[in-house]
């Protein structure tokens, strides 16, 4: 199906350019294994910044950063008080990750707006491509840096509280990170954590937000399809969870005198995945486990994990999320232990705007391509925007479902057809009246 549609599709991007940038961004973090290490504020991750923003120059698109590192590019349009169109991703990726996520919909971005020069269209209203600060959350374990100071819903102050106690393996705050980031030079001196409240952008500011990104399932593929339109993406809640026993010698200490952390954990885990597949659709998630003091010959006295639940369902993800919270509490009781739990980010599911699918639907008629929808289960920052603005995504077909892997991959045709949607559907929205 896609080689002949490839065949007659009029593309008005330019297919190869996109897709050579995104191999050259690919190899910025690449590891023996062919994965991709960007995580916030490291190495990688400035010079991909730097790259990036290069970029954006040599495309004359008015780069600049704002206080925590969301780098835009622009088209200023006739009418600049008006609401801007914005389309963005994030470039920071999971440690051993892809080449194609959230880097693809950023430079896809880019490619739509040097069309649009190329063609010499300049809009009635703004509009923008946003590489947003830290939607994956690897280094930190704290995730939606950029898109939660854009929207400002946490508050400035209390985003600030969040990116000081955040730390990364060697105890570095986010904070520190960021600060540190500044000392890069040129745009990077806009980078300041103090005055995270000067990001935040108002309702009037955005009339409505568009990401491209692989789906991260097999949906699309199962359908033998390149992209689809994404319904809602579901809400999440986040917590690390703490067991506190008591370690001591695995030879002399019998079975039944034990206090041991670990076994409690493997019990809450148990417990964890039942309430889930018990539940009406919420999926729940323990995928960090550190235990202390961590030696073969000592009963675990401490174990920290984390707990992510997702849900399109509000009002199931949160019921499920104090099913498993009362059950956590409920073995550690149980068996004399200490428990903690620490709630560390919640995201409310977002549907996407009717009006901005109505063009993605457009678009794709336009183009005799099949109109499919489809939820998302991963979160994504358009879920943050959505309290600021309309949102709406594109999913492109990724293989086998793979991502956050370094065999993660989308093809050239898919791309591309990803793409020119995103082109037609942002022109259908730049040519809609009104505020």
């Amino acid at each position: 199906m896609i080689e002949n549609f490839m065949e007659s599709l009029n593309v008005t991007i330019d297919a190869n350019r996109l897709w050579n940038l995104l191999m050259d961004l690919g190899k910025i973090g690449e590891g023996d294994n062919a994965g991709v290490t960007r995580t916030s504020f490291d190495q990688k991750d400035i010079e991909a910044r730097k790259w990036f923003l290069k970029l954006l120059e040599q495309a004359d698109l008015s780069p600049y950063m704002d206080a925590v590192g969301n780098i835009f590019g622009q088209i200023i349009g006739k009418n600049p008080e008006l609401p801007a169109i914005l389309i963005g991703s994030h470039l920071d990726t999971v440690n051993s990750g892809g080449r194609f996520d959230g880097a693809m919909g950023v430079l896809m971005g880019v490619e739509v707006l040097r069309t649009l020069k190329e063609k010499g269209i300049q809009p009635e209203r703004t509009i923008k491509v946003v590489s947003l600060t830290d939607e994956e959350g690897a280094r930190f374990d704290y995730a939606f840096v950029g898109s939660t100071a854009l929207v400002g819903t946490e508050g400035s102050e209390k985003l600030k509280e969040n990116l000081a106690s955040a730390t990364d393996k060697d105890g570095i705050s986010y904070l520190e990170a960021m600060k540190q980031a500044s000392l890069a030079g040129e745009y990077f001196n806009q980078i300041n954590p103090d005055f995270i409240e000067q990001a935040q952008l108002g309702k009037n500011d955005v009339k409505a937000y568009l990401e491209v990104h692989i789906e991260q399932g097999k949906v699309l593929e199962n359908e033998d399809l390149a992209v689809g339109i994404v319904t809602g993406i579901s809400g999440g809640e986040w917590a690390e969870v703490t067991i506190m026993g008591e370690a001591g010698h695995a030879g002399t200490i019998g079975m039944k005198e034990r206090k041991d952390a670990l076994t409690a954990v493997a019990e809450c885990i148990l417990a964890i995945e039942k309430i889930a597949q018990d539940g009406s659709g919420s999926v729940a998630t323990v995928g960090k486990l550190e235990v202390k003091p961590g030696s073969s010959n000592v009963i675990p006295g401490r174990v920290e994990f984390t707990l992510d639940v997702r849900d399109i369902s509000n009002e199931c993800r949160l019921s499920t999320v104090t099913e498993i919270y009362d059950s956590i509490r409920t073995i550690a009781a149980n068996r004399g232990l200490g428990c903690e739990i620490r709630p560390v980010q919640s995201l409310s599911s977002v549907m996407s705007s009717p009006s901005v699918m109505k063009a993605v639907k457009d678009s794709l008629q336009e183009l005799q391509y099949p109109v499919y929808e489809l939820p998302s289960g991963a979160a994504h920052d358009a879920m943050v925007l959505g309290k600021l603005t309309d949102i709406g995504m594109i999913f492109v077909r990724s293989q086998s479902g793979i991502s956050h892997h370094p065999d993660e991959w989308s093809s050239f045709e898919d791309v591309a057809i990803g793409c020119e949607v995103l082109f037609r559907t942002t022109l259908k929205l730049l040519s809609t009246s009104g505020q």
